[in-house]
């Protein structure tokens, strides 16, 4: 889920920082550009984890601000295909579950990803819950059904376990030929691979490899990161659903016991 990522760039200082020194300079650079920053196919930059090297610095013509070629370190977000996460249910619509983890809220189960069968319970103002219909396995399998079977139903509020199905990315590219739009996508179905390296390396400034990674990131000037979840598997869902009964652990305590 978080990693480490290694990161060239050239960052500028100004004349009115420059007493402070150029580590602490340089750190408030770091940190007012990059927490919270979104890097196309990397994830979101977390915060600062250490500075690697400065290199000289360089003070172009009309530019009274110093130049740094910098390299660093940012802890990064960026779930793999198919872990599961705990997030708190922000909303609940016909269209699906959005999740939120508080730092990052880009999570979306759509209602294909729910629980089969199911069925979706309207609110006011569009919200409302979803309702996993278990229950109805088991008048198939011909099981008694107690009337006083529990709801098993996801609402805003609900503190839910997903698991990632995917992790999309948008960014927009600026170039004298206009604005276009760049996506990617990491999945288990479309060629994505399950799992990930542990530490990723790009060069914002120019392109360049680290290890099997190369990017050119200095014309991208925004992106997104969203995630998508599913709560289709035993285990997902609400904690509480998966918890055994009175009756479970008794015949459990009665088997260790004989």
């Amino acid at each position: 889920m978080f990693f480490l990522t290694t990161i060239a760039d050239t960052l500028r200082i100004t004349p009115g920082d420059f007493g402070t020194g150029d580590t602490t300079s340089i750190i408030a650079a770091i940190n007012a550009t990059y927490p919270e920053k979104v890097i196309m196919d990397v994830g979101l930059c977390i915060a600062l984890y250490d500075v690697i090297r400065v290199g000289s610095s360089l003070i172009h013509p009309a530019d009274g601000g110093a130049h740094f070629e910098v390299v660093f370190r940012v802890v990064v977000f960026k779930p793999f295909i198919g872990e599961v996460i705990t997030g708190e249910v922000s909303n609940c619509t016909k269209e699906g579950i959005d999740v939120t983890l508080n730092f990052f809220t880009k999570i979306k189960i759509p209602y294909y990803n729910i629980f089969d069968p199911n069925h979706f319970v309207e609110g006011k103002r569009g919200e409302g819950k979803w309702v996993w219909d278990d229950h109805e396995n088991d008048v198939e399998d011909n099981a008694d059904v107690p009337d006083d079977t529990e709801e098993l139903a996801i609402e805003k509020g609900d503190l839910i376990s997903f698991a990632v199905d995917s992790v999309h990315f948008t960014g927009k590219n600026y170039s004298v030929k206009g604005v276009h739009t760049l996506e990617s996508t990491s999945d288990a179905k479309v060629g994505g691979v399950v799992g990930r390296k542990r530490s990723q390396s790009f060069d914002k400034g120019k392109s360049w490899e680290e290890g099997n990674i190369t990017t050119d990131q200095s014309s991208t000037s925004t992106c997104e990161m969203q995630i998508i979840g599913s709560v289709k598997s035993d285990g997902l869902g609400k904690p509480e659903w998966w918890e055994p009964d009175e009756e479970e652990e008794e015949e459990e305590e009665n088997m260790d016991e004989t």
